[in-house]
């Protein structure tokens, strides 16, 4: 063999040693690469379930002998998945993060809570609204959540052993419904009271503890409060009607003395009338007698003279009575004109009065838009032309988001703008038919006649997001403010109670769901 074979066979065996350390290098990487997949593919597995299936199939395919080919279809298929259940990964995460900002949020604001602890909460508040939403950041999030709520729970504990016998035993489920519900009606009937009602400093007092909330005890007094002052306000009323029929009977009884003593003065003068009519009557025929029996013209003449005398004197008198009667009769009607007047007068005021109270009874002071009371008079109108004609109903709940830390962050002044403005923006926004009510506190209620459920989501959304893109801004800050609804349509076997049940728990859901946002319940099932 000369040397130019042996180069070349040496060439060949180098390369031949290169390809197959290459191609060892080659395998060796796709094993670890392999391996890596499987074990990232367990690492996720459980995460989104819909995805676990192909993960096991596709470690199938990459553990033992490797199938390429299986495998590059089962990587396209977990693309795919991927890509469809990103966004609900994404809201997920969000509502994870937005569970714990609301739990932490909710701790933080609980009076009885210590005040390291509470600033223990603060803190951590801010570092969860400041962290990106994702599984990894909230687990730790939630660790540190229940840390701090186990010693939320270690304080609560040790509170109750040393005020036991203090305490009022906590109160169950329906009783702080209840107790609820009688806050919203004090509220409201504190609206529905008269503006010097509402200046009486223990009236006050009361509307600023419902604000902020009130135990059990204290709840019965403000109860006995509003009690005494409705009480002294119906008593008021009473007196105002009193004077009013008062007056009443008095004008009406000088109307009725002024028309006797005109018919007294009428047949009066009537006789007078009738007095004179007999004396013309007696002249005239003494004047024809006269010229009867009259012997010469001079005689006569004297007679006549006489007797004409005597009638212009009885035409005077019975002038002067017919002036006089003239006389008497426009000063009745003067009098009965001016005392009718003062009586139109009085009557107009009362029954301005009346239309006062009656819409103080059914508008909301603050707002201006009609309250728990027109509702109920509205609801069960809308209700029962539902169950004559047929026609679509339907009930939705608005709640202003966070309301608490806008009164707590910037007044109640800030709060009572806020609760306006966005009541101003709903009743621009809404139908002639429809029919907007402030429910209590921070909560409204609709009723949209004529709407389906099918066709109840875009207007609410319209609405909803209407109101989130009002530029509020207190204290030189702007403020985003936002609100959750829960709504539900009528449908067969339903009454007011029920539908209203169901558009509650649909708020309830848009709340936990993270708020701003808008959940329709379906109807009974």
């Amino acid at each position: 063999m000369d040397n130019g074979s042996q180069v070349t066979n040496t060439k060949l065996d180098l390369s031949s040693q290169n390809q197959q350390k290459v191609l060892r290098s080659f395998k060796h990487q796709i094993d670890t690469l392999s391996q890596f997949i499987l074990r990232l593919s367990k690492f996720y597995e459980g995460a989104i379930p819909a995805l676990d299936k192909e993960l096991q199939t596709l470690r199938g395919h990459l553990g033992g002998k490797i199938n390429f080919t299986l495998a590059e279809v089962s990587i396209g298929k977990l693309t795919a998945l991927l890509m469809e259940n990103s966004d609900q990964v994404r809201l997920q995460n969000q509502k994870s993060h937005s569970l714990i900002e609301n739990a932490i949020q909710a701790l933080r604001e609980n009076s009885g809570l210590p005040e390291p602890l509470k600033n223990d909460a603060h803190a951590f508040l801010r570092q969860v609204r400041q962290s990106q939403a994702s599984v990894f950041t909230s687990l730790p999030h939630f660790e540190k959540a229940l840390d701090l709520f186990q010693k939320a729970l270690t304080n609560l504990q040790e509170h109750n052993k040393v005020c036991h016998s203090e305490e009022q035993p906590p109160l169950k489920d329906a009783t702080l419904i209840l107790h609820k519900e009688i806050t919203n009606e004090l509220r409201e009937l504190i609206s529905q009271l008269s503006t010097s009602a509402k200046e009486d400093q223990e009236l006050k007092k009361v509307r600023d503890q419902l604000a902020k909330g009130l135990d059990h005890e204290e709840l019965l007094e403000c109860c006995l409060i509003i009690i005494r002052t409705i009480l002294r306000e119906v008593i008021q009323e009473r007196k105002h009607a009193e004077r009013f029929v008062s007056s009443l009977h008095s004008t009406l009884d000088k109307v009725s003395q002024s028309v006797s003593h005109s018919i007294k003065e009428s047949e009066s003068t009537f006789q007078l009338k009738t007095n004179n009519t007999a004396q013309l009557k007696q002249q005239v025929l003494q004047i024809e007698v006269a010229i009867e029996e009259a012997e010469n013209l001079k005689l006569l003449r004297k007679q006549a003279n006489e007797y004409l005398t005597k009638m212009a004197a009885t035409l005077e008198s019975r002038e002067k009575t017919d002036q006089d009667e003239q006389r008497a009769l426009m000063k009745l009607l003067n009098d009965m004109k001016d005392q009718l007047s003062h009586l139109e007068q009085e009557t107009s005021e009362y029954k301005q009065r009346l239309l006062q109270q009656k819409y103080r009874s059914h508008h909301d002071e603050l707002t201006q838009v009609p309250n728990r009371s027109a509702y109920n008079d509205r609801a069960e109108l809308e209700y029962r032309r539902w169950r004559r004609y047929g026609t679509d109903l339907s009930l939705a709940l608005v709640d202003v988001d966070h309301f608490k830390n806008i009164n707590d962050s910037y007044g109640h002044a800030a709060g009572d703008k806020t609760l306006q403005v966005i009541a101003q923006q709903m009743s621009k926004s809404l139908r002639s038919t429809d029919f907007l009510a402030r429910w209590g506190g921070e909560e409204f209620i609709l009723l949209l006649p004529q709407t389906s459920k099918e066709e109840l989501e875009a207007p609410l959304e319209k609405l909803r997001d209407q109101i989130a893109k009002i530029p509020f801004k207190f204290k030189q800050q702007s403020v985003k403010i936002t609100v959750s609804i829960g709504a539900t349509s009528f449908a067969e076997g339903d009454d007011i109670h029920r539908v209203f049940e169901r558009a509650d728990k649909a708020l309830f859901s848009a709340k936990t769901q993270g708020r701003n946002r808008c959940v329709i319940d379906k109807g009974p099932e």
